[in-house]
């Protein structure tokens, strides 16, 4: 009992220490919410839904309804931020326990601590500002791979052992809150699950294998059945589904350019889980001269999401899904015949690159959000904005959360930039504006640039102040009177 207690503060601290450093979109000690858009959009979504707006219809984003509900979760506990913050340090601590308990099967209670200490330097480079849907997966993927550890370590023992049904039901909860969250999430367990079956199948357990599909199938069910009622209830099934499936689709082969741009080194450390564990899987194949159960899981868990990636896109905290693979790979690191060189090189890199990652993390404690107090000064010169009618276009959304405001639009931030990854949401985004006139409409632009919605603002605006150096212009809708 008492050494479980000391794991358990343990762990507390080191989740409690990870989010509160790493997250400066919602941590307490950072004044502003960072550079990146991804968090602001999740929180004004979750905000928005716990009064009583519904995701979708009333506000629009290419995600699953998964981080919206974690995120209006977050604001019901506290009305803030940092009721967010309170519930990733609970994820984190759900992340951590079978991370250390992967690490606890060859390793001494301090040791264990000690390695996931430093499997949380991968994480903390690919953080990118915390409350990004991968975050929220991580515990059942976590679990997940421990899970499949386990089963492994018994398999080399006597290959005939059946796969209990119950670890493919949280297989399919992972799959399941992927798809409402991001679908690509799932890769590394999916390819994992897929090769675990063709195991069964090999070694004749027709009956197990059977019995792990449906298991497996509750537990996708059950993990996103609740989400598809809630939204046929409230009229809004199509746009969930456009936006979190078949958007999400187009938005990804429009997307294959942005691993060019994010260089060669913020490329590895990314996805270092995937590449180390398949570098470490060859160097075992070479050893034993064979391809086992356990490399050939854990290369299919590493390289699938790897290739889906460099194909597919590169932004960093795609990344963030194969960490329990740079875990797998540490522990595996014990298992090769060089393993001390390995694992002090693996160490230097990490080191380097969450040194880096701390300097970042300064930057954003002192760092103020330009943008924002442009547009709010801009916006103090017209005092007669009615906020309760208004949207910003191609502005950072930041500006709702520092106003304390709901956009009057479902389609509130980045708008240009979501029609440029799919052209066919333009005339969702145009009839939207054309459907709710909103009053007024803050838009940023560069003087070369011709906004989407231009062609309303020329029938329907006019122009009540402009600031060209700043890029900036605010409109007020013709005949207000008329309207209200």
């Amino acid at each position: 009992m008492k050494k479980q207690l000391y794991i358990g503060i343990a762990l507390i601290i080191l989740a409690t220490l990870f989010v509160t450093v790493f997250s400066y979109t919602t941590s307490p000690i950072y004044s502003e919410l960072g550079d990146t858009p991804d968090s602001p959009i999740f929180q004004i979504i979750g905000k928005s839904w716990t009064k009583g707006a519904i995701p979708y219809k009333d506000l629009w984003d290419l995600k699953g309804p998964y981080i919206f509900l974690v995120n209006a979760a977050g604001y019901w506990l506290t009305g803030t931020r940092s009721g967010v913050y309170l519930l990733q340090i609970v994820f984190m601590l759900l992340t951590l326990i079978p991370i250390y308990n992967i690490f606890a099967f060859c390793h001494t209670l301090k040791k264990s601590l000690a390695m996931t200490a430093l499997s949380l330097m991968a994480l903390s480079y690919i953080y990118e500002g915390g409350n990004l849907t991968e975050e929220y997966i991580l515990p059942l993927l976590s679990l997940s791979f421990f899970l499949i550890t386990k089963w492994l370590n018994l398999r080399e023992q006597d290959k005939s052992i059946a796969h209990p049904p119950v670890y493919a039901l949280i297989y399919g909860f992972v799959l399941g809150l992927s798809l409402m969250s991001r679908l690509t999430n799932a890769l590394s367990v999916f390819a994992a699950a897929m090769v675990i079956a063709v195991l069964l199948l090999t070694n004749k357990l027709y009956k197990n294998f059977f019995l792990n599909v449906l298991s497996m199938t509750i537990g996708f069910t059950c993990s996103t059945l609740p989400f598809f009622a809630y939204f046929f209830h409230h009229s809004a099934l199509t746009e969930m589904w456009n936006a979190t499936f078949l958007y999400a689709l187009r938005y990804a082969g429009n997307a294959s350019s942005d691993i060019m741009t994010i260089g060669i080194h913020y490329f590895i450390l990314s996805y270092l889980g995937s590449i180390l564990l398949m570098t470490i899987t060859v160097l075992r194949c070479w050893q034993q001269k064979a391809l086992t159960a356990r490399t050939w899981v854990w290369m299919m868990s590493a390289a699938v999401p790897f290739i889906w990636f460099c194909q597919g896109n590169g932004f960093g905290h795609y990344g963030m899904t194969v960490f329990p693979l740079t875990v797998i790979a540490l522990s595996e690191i014990y298992r090769l015949r060089l393993k001390r060189v390995v694992l002090l090189s693996v160490i230097a890199l990490l080191t380097i690159a969450s040194t880096s990652k701390i300097r970042y993390m300064w930057v954003m404690y002192n760092w103020k959000n330009a943008e924002v107090a442009n547009y709010t000064e801009f916006i103090k010169k017209v005092p007669e904005v009615d906020y309760s009618s208004f949207v910003a276009y191609n502005c950072s959304p930041n500006i709702y959360l520092s106003l304390d405001i709901q956009p009057a639009t479902p389609f509130f931030a980045l708008q240009d930039f979501a029609i440029e990854r799919n052209p066919l949401l333009r005339k969702d985004v145009i009839d939207a504006f054309s459907t709710k006139q909103p009053l007024w409409i803050l838009l940023s632009k560069d003087n070369n640039e011709r906004p989407q919605i231009q062609q309303i603002l020329d029938a329907n605006y006019k122009v009540a102040a402009t600031d060209e150096s700043k890029h900036v212009t605010l409109y007020r809708k013709i005949n207000v009177q008329k309207h209200q």
